[in-house]
């Protein structure tokens, strides 16, 4: 699906697009029945105390911070799964032509998926604060481009994203360390974000929101019975270069593994 010259104008205005139905609920549900499979295979218990621990195929699971009242089962106490492109319908999604005609007609065709990840936020678990993903990507190619696929209803209730229209054109905002006791590893905020201008993006499953690297966005807390489960795509440039010192490397290449979406040669033929 290329975006029209409609999305376009949103893109450069908002710094995001939606999607509605970009595909059937059932693909969304079947990556998180690959994901959750894995996580019963080795759940979080059999790793006490660990901040995310990794499997055989390449996945790394990052235990929730605050668990939820309630949790019984392996997949309740996880807050996120990375690397889940790599392999299964996950990977084939990350990979797939209508994925790369949405990156591509932003990037240019060049381009790779660096980062994914299985969000679960379960009943009860905390929301993330203000952020720009680029503040976590130090590449000397900006921006990137997320792809946010709604695996189940997204709503205010249950902790669904919020964006600031618009912010994508500030540069990359000083953010500090989350400062709730038990927020998850790795968490960091903007602080004194003016949040009248907030937009709650509703979604259904199927639905894929498109948005640039710089917007500020954030979640808010599960307040409802049921878990909000999303999957998230981060796209860049092909041959882009890690410019974060190399202790930031090794502890970002936990999380980021580069695989090929689109070459212009691929197209050109």
């Amino acid at each position: 699906m290329m975006l029209t010259p409609e999305h376009h104008a949103q893109w450069h205005r908002d710094g995001f697009v939606m999607l509605r139905g970009f595909v059937p609920p059932g693909v969304g549900e079947a990556m998180a029945d690959e994901a959750i499979a894995a996580i019963r295979a080795d759940p979080p218990a059999a790793h006490p105390g660990v901040p995310a621990y990794g499997l055989a195929n390449g996945m790394l699971i990052q235990p929730e911070g605050k668990v939820p009242d309630g949790a019984r089962h392996p997949e309740d106490f996880v807050s996120k799964v990375f690397n889940t492109h790599l392999s299964g319908t996950a990977n084939a999604f990350a990979v797939s032509q209508g994925c790369a005609d949405v990156v591509a007609s932003i990037l240019g065709d060049d381009i790779d998926v660096f980062q994914s990840m299985f969000i679960l936020k379960n009943p009860g678990a905390w929301g993330q604060p203000w952020h720009q993903d680029s503040h976590y990507f130090d590449f000397d190619h900006q921006p990137q481009v997320g792809l946010w696929l709604a695996i189940s209803e997204a709503t205010p209730e249950n902790g669904c994203l919020s964006v600031l229209p618009g912010s994508h054109a500030l540069p990359i905002q000083p953010h500090v360390p989350d400062r709730r006791p038990g927020a998850n590893q790795g968490y960091t905020e903007i602080l004194g974000v003016d949040e009248d201008a907030a937009v709650p993006i509703i979604m259904q499953p199927g639905d894929l929101l498109v948005f640039h690297s710089y917007l500020l966005h954030r979640s808010v807390d599960n307040r409802g019975t049921g878990r909000r489960a999303a999957r998230v795509y981060h796209y860049g440039r092909a041959g882009t270069v890690n410019r974060a010192p190399a202790e930031i490397r090794k502890i970002q290449e936990r999380v980021t593994r580069w695989l090929p979406v689109r070459r212009s040669a691929e197209v050109a033929a």
